[in-house]
């Protein structure tokens, strides 16, 4: 069976090997390849894949405030699914809300739809299979993790040894700290994926610099 495979990766945190995983799963080969929110330094675990199969890759866009599936994806898989009659089936992975409408335009049109999902939902029971993906670590998570190191570190004598931070810089820390405090309640506010993506990157910068 042949598959076309379209990879949202705006819809969630996905690593190169949890897809890799997940996709091996598949009972059949891929026939055409598509990544939507591709950004070449967050995602450029994805290179060897597109090089591999040819897959296109589409950048992110910044007018998903409505909804939050990637309108790109939709018209590309009622597409193919019309045009590419080698393409027997889909395999997707995207945000599943707002999702159920391709879903279930392509099972009229005769394919099978397979999703790869993080949890089991109503929305994965519309397909005709999903593929579980190994969930990492929420930017949330890794924002608590850093604040709860500062505060187990702050009595310590050297703080943070690898910038070397001692701890009398009191002033230095509780920087930090707010910083990273500020960033998360900013998080929690945005409505725009793109916005949430920056803001992800510049959380990661920082996590990198002091940790």
């Amino acid at each position: 069976m042949n598959y076309a495979v379209l990879v949202d990766l705006n819809s969630m945190r996905l690593s190169y090997e949890s897809f890799a995983k997940a996709l091996s799963e598949i009972d059949g080969k891929v026939a055409y390849a598509k990544l939507y929110g591709y950004n070449n330094k967050r995602n450029n675990d994805f290179n060897n894949f597109i090089k591999t199969y040819g897959a296109e890759v589409a950048l992110p866009v910044n007018n998903r405030k409505k909804v939050r599936i990637d309108i790109r994806q939709v018209i590309d898989a009622v597409t193919i699914a019309c045009t590419h009659k080698s393409v027997d089936g889909f395999f997707i992975i995207c945000s599943e809300l707002d999702s159920i409408a391709m879903i279930n335009a392509l099972k009229k049109l005769g394919k099978k739809v397979i999703m790869g999902i993080q949890s089991p939902s109503f929305v994965a029971e519309q397909c005709d299979a999903y593929v579980m993906l190994e969930r990492l670590a929420t930017d949330v998570d890794d924002v608590n993790i850093a604040i709860e190191r500062i505060n187990v570190n702050r009595d310590n004598k050297e703080f943070l040894p690898h910038t070397g931070i001692e701890s009398k810089q009191i002033d230095e820390m509780k920087k930090i700290k707010n910083e990273l405090s500020e960033m998360l309640d900013t998080k929690k506010r945005q409505k725009s994926e793109i916005d949430m993506g920056q803001n992800v990157l510049q959380l990661d910068d920082l996590l990198k610099q002091y940790f």
